[in-house]
């Protein structure tokens, strides 16, 4: 019982189902088998949209479909695999994949572009989901410690942006203190440079005034 085949596609349609549809990422267990032919001609063409499904093919395989805001994330498992390990499967391929991706570079990729930077995390992940194919609960847990995850290295991110600010708005406030200690000094020293022009002002015209006081007496 394993996870067999898995995809990643999109439809650029917005008025009919399997039109315009663009296989971004795929990877495949078994070689031999005719499954992505089957995909494409059958599976793609009638997947709901916003929604989970699943197809028996051959009484053998099951097909398993997330669609989400036009991509669909897919596989294909034996007909006695969990369907719940392969729902969260799909869950955290979709949540990889759009972590991974900005949408704007999700919604212009071509067929293909995307396989040999998500191809291995797609085969990896297939290749855990079938050694713990029997433990769905535990594969669920690992998402959403993998979600939480994510949030947390994005708010210590944000945490570190934050100090990076707080730091360059103390340097500035230290740089400003230091040029208003400058201009302090700076006027403090204009201050009494006009004070002792002043006082020598002062002294010249109280000069003045005793000479020419005495100029009078002698006289």
């Amino acid at each position: 019982m394993s996870i067999i085949y898995a995809l990643i596609s999109r439809e650029d349609t917005q008025d009919g189902y399997g039109e315009n549809i663009h296989v971004l990422v795929e990877t495949s267990t078994d070689a031999s088998g005719n499954f992505p032919q089957v995909t494409r001609e059958l599976i793609l063409k009638q997947v709901p949209r916003n929604q989970k499904s699943i197809y028996n093919y051959k009484e053998k395989y099951v097909y398993h479909t997330l669609n989400e805001d036009s991509f669909t994330y897919l596989c294909l498992t034996d007909a006695g695999y969990p369907k719940r390990a392969a729902q969260s499967f799909l869950e955290e391929i979709k949540q990889r994949f759009t972590e991974e991706f900005p949408f704007e570079k999700r919604i212009r990729a071509i067929t293909f572009s995307m396989n040999d930077s998500f191809g291995k995390i797609l085969m990896q992940r297939m290749s855990y989901y079938n050694e713990n194919s029997l433990d769905p609960k535990m594969a669920r847990i690992r998402t959403d410690a993998h979600a939480t995850l994510g949030v947390m290295e994005q708010n210590l991110e944000s945490i570190m942006e934050r100090g990076d600010r707080i730091e360059l708005l103390v340097k500035k406030a230290n740089a400003l203190n230091v040029e208003s200690s400058g201009l302090q000094s700076r006027s403090t020293a204009l201050k009494e440079k006009e004070r002792r022009k002043i006082l020598i002002r002062n002294l010249i015209i109280l000069a003045v005034i005793v000479a020419i006081i005495v100029f009078f007496f002698v006289l």
